[in-house]
């Protein structure tokens, strides 16, 4: 039996167009369908070598409309040079269809840092956690491609922001997750031919860094011994290393023997690891790693006043071992969890009342302010701290009660003990330190700013103020307080 042919119009005939009536069985019953083809053009092996000869297409047989429709679009882009092949259209139709949940998921697990490694597992798992919590809701089945500048601005504003700034923080963080996704997307290559999944990345914002909800305490060293003291023995040391060396939690927790090399002229402490959770079977497991950073792997000079509660915490508590970590749970015999470091501070620290929510992070703040107290450079700082960039390791500077009162003490020392018959040294010693005490004003808030100018003699105070915009703005606002006061009265 011979298949009948549909009539073909003379333009498809020249350019090997065909639309021929087929039937076809399944099971008992014949279906009736027309078949469209043409030839593939010849220049288009050059671009995609693997192409069959001709194109094809089905229609119902109620559709030869739709059937003429199709083959003279493709026979006019043909012309046009302007073709795609049918296969290569339908691959993108299924990139660019690609769900946000699938897209995103794949980031998290496979992505890598610029460096070219992998990400680490703790990272990891706080990313599962943004998706689960904040971004799947409300993305996930969404297009990769469809998501718009404005449906990502709905969603940052509808974040739950509580009372106090609580998830400030955290929203910069999952924002910045979901712009990092998106960026992929639209940089990197899903063809040999350079195409990229999006043309625009939606996350077209940037959001300043949160301020924090409360700054943190810095313990005076006299305190430090009272925790010391307060912390049960197994735990004492980790409020030395991490308040006197600035040690982060999981660098303190991931220490072994070997790394105290202390029979040496200068005794130091080598950080290579950090203890880090990972969740495993649905359980929260600690396991060693590496450091935060690259620059995080260093070596530290301890203290010498330091020696003896490292040679006692190693005697009693650790194994001989050079591997033997030294901070185990007592009960385990395991690596601790930083929860469980955090639950024991938290009580050590209410044997000083002014530390009243401290955080035991807060450690590091205060380790590195002290170190600055005492005159280390940013070079030293950075390299105690295990910074990279300058800008971090001054987000770890901060004023102390100790130091607030020393400034104090200093300033009116420089200028007290004044009489008639000293009027060109003290002028010569006012523009000494005039450079000293405007940079210590600098970083004192407004209250404290105060307090010292009121202490200064009139003549410096005034040297201040025609060199420091915000003394002077202070000075005029007190003045017109007390007039409108006046004017009151």
């Amino acid at each position: 039996m011979t298949t009948p042919r549909v009539k073909v119009s003379r333009r498809q005939r020249r350019s090997n167009g065909r639309m021929i009536e087929k039937t076809s069985k399944r099971g008992e019953r014949t279906y009736r369908y027309i078949e469209c083809s043409y030839l593939t053009p010849l220049w288009a092996f050059e671009k995609w070598p693997n192409l069959p000869k001709r194109q094809y297409k089905t229609f119902r047989l109620e559709q030869e409309y739709d059937a003429r429709a199709w083959i003279d679009a493709e026979i006019q882009s043909i012309e046009n040079n302007t073709w795609i092949p049918p296969q290569i259209v339908r691959s993108r139709e299924r990139i660019h269809s690609i769900p946000f949940s699938e897209y995103a998921t794949d980031y998290v697990e496979n992505h890598h840092k610029r460096n070219g490694e992998p990400i680490q597992e703790t990272t990891k798992n706080k990313y599962r956690e943004y998706l689960r919590l904040y971004l799947l809701p409300t993305f996930g089945n969404k297009e990769m491609s469809s998501v718009t500048s404005e449906d990502v601005q709905r969603w940052y504003d509808a974040f739950p922001i509580r009372k106090g700034g609580h998830g400030a923080s955290a929203r910069k963080h999952v924002y910045e997750l979901l712009s990092g996704i998106f960026a992929q997307a639209r940089t990197k290559p899903i063809n040999s031919s350079g195409e990229t999944l999006i043309k625009i990345n939606p996350c077209s914002f940037t959001i300043a860094r949160p301020q924090r909800r409360k700054e943190p305490v810095i313990a005076e060293p006299e305190e430090l011994d009272v925790i010391y003291n307060a912390m049960p023995q197994w735990l004492q040391l980790s409020v030395y290393l991490c308040g006197v060396m600035g040690l982060r939690e999981g660098e303190c927790l991931g220490l072994q023997r070997k790394d105290f090399e202390l029979d040496t002229e200068t005794p130091m402490l080598h950080i290579e690891r950090s203890a880090k959770e990972v969740v495993k079977n649905d359980h929260r497991l600690v396991v060693l790693g590496t450091t935060k950073t690259q620059t995080s792997v260093r070596d530290l000079d301890i203290p010498v006043f330091l020696l003896e509660h490292i040679k006692k915490h190693l005697e009693i508590f650790v194994e001989d071992d050079p591997d033997s970590p030294v901070f185990t749970a007592p009960r385990t015999g395991g690596l601790v969890k930083q929860q469980t470091v955090r639950n024991t501070w938290y009580r050590a620290i209410r044997s000083v009342p002014r530390l009243a929510g401290m955080r035991f992070y807060d450690l590091r703040h205060t380790a590195l302010s002290k170190a600055v107290e005492a005159g280390a450079s940013l070079g030293t700082v950075k390299n105690m701290a295990g910074h990279a960039i300058d800008s971090t390791a001054f987000n770890y500077q901060h004023e102390s009660q100790s130091n607030r009162e020393q400034t104090l003490r200093n300033i009116n020392a420089a200028f007290s003990g004044k009489d008639q018959g000293e009027n060109t040294s003290a002028e010569i010693r006012a523009k000494t330190h005039l450079k000293d005490i405007l940079a210590t004003l600098d970083m004192l808030s407004d209250d404290k700013r105060r307090e010292v100018m009121a202490a200064l003699p009139s003549d410096v105070l005034a040297e201040v103020i025609s060199h420091d915009v915000r003394a002077a703005v202070q000075v005029r606002s007190e003045v017109s307080d007390q007039e409108d006061s006046a004017n009151l009265e």
